[in-house]
């Protein structure tokens, strides 16, 4: 960790305090606001719109409008799988109200990922930016590294099942655990139970590998790690696949997307409202329709 997240911190305070308080949609849209290809909102989740023209245009809301479809298909995906698993009688799932996988391990991003989270944070949880930034002061201060089996700054210990306080907006490593396979040296789907499920009915072993096997226990092969994973990098060709721990890639792109908001509602303010379509900023349960509605101006919303 380096020396340069003191001087991230300051602006990133002044950001919040000079970013105007987003308008929340009408309550009487709450249940019946969507965008194409998105589910309505449901959940008396606290949508949120400030996005600009000048920002909503611009080629990194594009690029996250794809990382979004990316996500729901993830997640997609694994709910077929899942349901595939059980029907072939050796059913996939976390245990009830788990959310250990969260206690040792601080996950790594790309930069377009953090600043996903980034705009996720600013818009609907920034109430969590203070103290994220606060413990990353505290730990340079006390001469103290983040290491990686850390539990990650955004795992609640006091809310089983529900440990994860940035959910909707969460990294790839974290959206792909659990349900997905990897490919081996051989090139071979590969897939391995985490130490937490349960092992299937009559089979001592946990990793399982090879399409036909995978077929065979799971009625359909995992999904594949690597594919998703190469989508993403596919979207930011610039950053070279670099990922970088959760620590130190976020509050770069926390400081950036403010500026992004600041500038784009400054530019915004003797211009047209927003477009008709509203968008909210959390992150997806989308359905499979979203999949194949490619329109780079979509943007999901969560539900």
């Amino acid at each position: 960790m380096n020396k340069k997240t003191d001087e991230t911190t300051k602006p990133i305070s002044k950001a919040n305090k000079l970013l105007k308080p987003a308008q929340p949609i009408e309550q009487s849209k709450k249940a019946s606001v969507s965008c194409r290809g998105a589910e309505k909102l449901t959940n008396g989740c606290q949508k949120r719109f400030i996005m600009q023209p000048a920002l909503w245009n611009s080629t990194l809301m594009r690029r996250f409008s794809a990382l979004d479809r990316i996500y729901a298909r993830i997640e997609d995906s694994q709910q077929y799988f899942k349901q595939a698993s059980t029907q072939a009688g050796n059913p996939i799932a976390c245990p009830r109200r788990c959310g250990t996988c969260c206690i040792h391990f601080t996950p790594d991003v790309t930069a377009l990922e953090a600043e996903r989270l980034a705009l996720y944070l600013l818009v609907e949880k920034r109430d969590l930016i203070d103290p994220f930034l606060g413990r990353i002061e505290e730990s340079e201060k006390a001469g103290e590294t983040w290491d990686s089996d850390k539990a990650c700054p955004f795992w609640n210990p006091d809310k089983p099942g529900e440990n994860c306080m940035v959910y909707p907006g969460r990294a790839l490593v974290c959206r792909l655990f659990g349900y997905c396979a990897v490919l081996d040296k051989k090139g071979r789907p590969s897939f391995a139970l985490c130490d937490k499920m349960p092992p299937l009915a009559d089979r001592g072993e946990r990793i399982f590998t090879g399409e036909e096997t995978l077929r065979g226990l799971f009625g359909q092969r995992p999904p594949l790690m690597d594919e998703f994973s190469r989508e993403i990098l596919a979207l930011d060709p610039s950053g070279a696949g670099e990922r970088r721990s959760i620590i130190e890639a976020l509050p770069a792109a926390l400081s950036k997307i403010s500026l992004l908001l600041r500038l784009a509602e400054s530019d915004s303010d003797s211009k047209s409202a927003l477009p008709a379509a509203e968008p909210g900023f959390g992150l997806s349960s989308t359905t499979p329709s979203a999949e194949a509605d490619s329109d780079p101006d979509d943007f999901p919303i969560a539900s």
